[in-house]
């Protein structure tokens, strides 16, 4: 049956098997086609075994191997088929985990756009996704999906990004926010210039992420071979000792059959799988289950300030509107000015406004100040928004200290009909979720978080005590966040947080380094061993603590099969268990691990919901 592919040939083996032990069983002369199945069923373990003698390595499968071997020799012909019929299984199990993986890129496939609308001036053209380029315009109308990761740059849309993020709420999002590919435009229409398309795209990402997670073994998969190493040696002395104290080869043979231990082989990656599966459901990517180990151990974080705990884009912090300043008219002048504008200042202004109006008129004229800034007529109204080059360009009058504090910060001056209306001011603002997912992380066990960043010593001094976090280093190079980071990595397993270029060297070398994906550079999201799709800082408390639970289960297996063996041996060395009842015993008790493993998939189905 070795040539046939998986699963078809366990399916094969099973029913061979089961006809086997049913002839075996009414026709005890047939004992031969018994066995002759059985060796055929369990060639494929045979051949993995002797690959891994030939290159000096013990596995599971050497370890159940000599479990067949002695089964063979000693004549116990339903021994050899109980063994077998377990292998098939365990096989099955194994390729019902890959196949979980397939199916789940297919799933995340099959969400991607193949056309997209490209509009060029006044032209718009369906076109194959492949051909929309970096800054290209596409057009994404009601209850269809984002073909490209990009920004929007006209209109609204209420979309609903549960294909990535997992949140089921549609979220409305406005110009200059940021929208992903595959997700769905409930209702509105938007034009979208695009950011990132093809390999670069948000859910090309994703699948390429969990494809290769699967072909990493974790820590813990990577035990049960060791442990099928160090454990086969002391079965074999037992049996050894066993047999120069009684001389009774059957109760050798029996020892070595209850040992046999391909469950933790599956019931392992079992475990890995459904936390995997669960955080790919969460907009979380983890490059292999090793890395989902060393979250759960996690006691020293450090994360990049930029993009992190910030939004990487400016905000409105503060409105001061002069006395006597009609708040209406001051937001509808600002959202009319900056309605089309590309800045990131212009953005932030444009989002801050539309929280206060239920819509903006298109400007009737507009002139752009270079390096200053916009002025715009709209109905009976005029405006100017800028800097003081732009206020002396018009030869506007600003109040003296006014002046002196808009020098210090960044905060646009706006000017209404000529007269002065109010200042503006924008900075990089941190996350809403910030300062609680801090608090969920040292809830969970991380004692020490530290906040690395580039900027000012007060900048990081405002956003560390807005978010309560203790420790912090201000002005750094990248070369300074590698030096900082050799030092706190004697603290115990360390996580690291970053987006940038200039985080990559440092995310490389964190025994975890986690991206935010959406707005990361492709630099940072390669060098990370964990990858944030949604930018949801939200995410990484959710993740240690799965990562925590995953190792709870695993403990637990092995805990099982530990407590499975003991017992099976007592009964072997007390005579109650020959060599077919310890192989019936041993087939059965596998199912155990496989059971606790199998509790994984349950807590993932409550769309991430993490419970102990």
């Amino acid at each position: 049956m070795t040539w046939l592919k998986s699963p078809q040939r366990e399916y094969a083996a099973i029913a061979f098997l089961a006809v086997a032990f049913v002839v075996d069983l009414t026709v005890p002369s047939a004992g031969w086609l018994l066995l002759v199945v059985s060796a055929v069923a369990v060639l494929p373990t045979i051949g993995r075994a002797l690959a891994a003698l030939w290159k000096k390595r013990v596995n599971i499968d050497t370890f159940n191997t000599f479990a067949i071997v002695i089964s063979f020799l000693t004549g116990e012909t339903r021994s050899a088929g109980f063994i077998a019929l377990m292998l098939s299984f365990a096989a099955l199990l194994d390729q019902f985990t890959e196949s979980r993986t397939k199916r789940a890129i297919e799933e995340l496939m099959k969400l991607k756009p193949q056309t997209a609308l490209r509009l060029r001036g006044d032209d718009r053209e369906e076109v194959p996704v492949g051909e929309v380029r970096t800054g290209e315009v596409v057009l994404v109308e009601s209850g269809a999906r984002v073909p490209v990761d990009g920004v929007i740059i006209f209109g609204t849309a209420l979309m609903n990004e549960a294909s990535v993020t997992g949140e089921s709420v549609p979220v409305e999002k406005s110009v200059g926010e940021r929208v992903l590919s595959a997700t769905l435009a409930e209702s509105g229409v938007i034009k979208v210039r695009a950011t990132s398309v093809g390999k670069d795209s948000t859910i090309e990402r994703m699948v390429a992420l969990m494809t290769e997670a699967g072909k990493h073994k974790s820590h813990a998969e990577k035990l049960a071979d060791r442990f099928a190493g160090i454990f086969l040696p002391i079965v074999a002395a037992v049996g050894i000792i066993t047999y120069l104290v009684t001389r009774n080869l059957t109760m050798v043979a029996a020892l070595f059959l209850v040992a046999c231990a391909d469950d933790m082989a599956v019931a392992i990656p079992l475990a890995m799988t459904a936390s995997l599966g669960a955080a790919a459901r969460r907009g979380v990517a983890v490059k292999g289950g090793e890395w989902l180990d060393v979250l759960g151990r996690m006691r020293t974080l450090v994360l990049d300030k930029t993009g992190t705990l910030t939004y990487g884009s400016l905000r409105v912090k503060e409105a001061t509107l002069a006395p006597g300043t009609d708040a209406d008219l001051f937001w509808w002048m600002v959202g009319t000015a900056e309605k089309f504008s590309e800045h990131p200042v212009g953005r932030a202004l444009f989002r801050e406004a539309r929280t206060h109006l239920s819509e903006t008129p298109d400007p009737d004229e507009v002139r752009v100040v270079p390096g200053g800034g916009v002025w715009v007529r709209a109905g009976k109204h005029e405006a100017a928004i800028g800097n003081e080059r732009l206020v002396a360009e018009l030869g506007y009058a600003v109040p003296a200290e006014v002046a002196a504090e808009a020098a210090l910060l960044t905060a646009p001056l706006v000017f209404i009909d000529r007269a002065y209306a109010g200042r503006i001011t924008v900075s990089d603002v941190a996350r809403p979720e910030a300062a609680e997912s801090l608090r969920r992380l040292r809830a969970a066990g991380v004692r020490r978080i530290i906040m690395f960043t580039g900027d000012r010593e007060e900048v990081a001094q405002s956003v560390a005590a807005a978010l309560g976090i203790t420790e912090y280093r201000a002005g750094m190079q990248p070369e300074d966040k590698l030096r900082e980071l050799e030092t706190a990595l004697k603290d115990g397993p360390l996580g690291m947080v970053g987006d940038g270029v200039n985080d990559a060297p440092a995310l490389a070398r964190a025994d975890v380094g986690i991206a935010m994906g959406t707005g990361g550079t492709a630099v940072a999201v390669e060098a990370a061993d964990v990858v944030i799709l949604t930018d949801d800082l939200s995410r990484l408390p959710e993740m240690v603590e799965l990562g925590r639970r995953t190792s709870g289960v695993i403990r637990g297996d092995m805990l099982i099969w530990f407590l499975s063996n003991v017992v099976g041996f007592a009964l072997v060395l007390t005579g109650v268990a020959g060599p077919a009842f310890a192989a019936f015993y041993n087939f059965i008790t596998d199912f155990f691990p496989l059971l606790n493993s199998s509790r994984l998939f349950r807590a993932s189905r409550d769309r991430g919901t993490l419970r102990s």
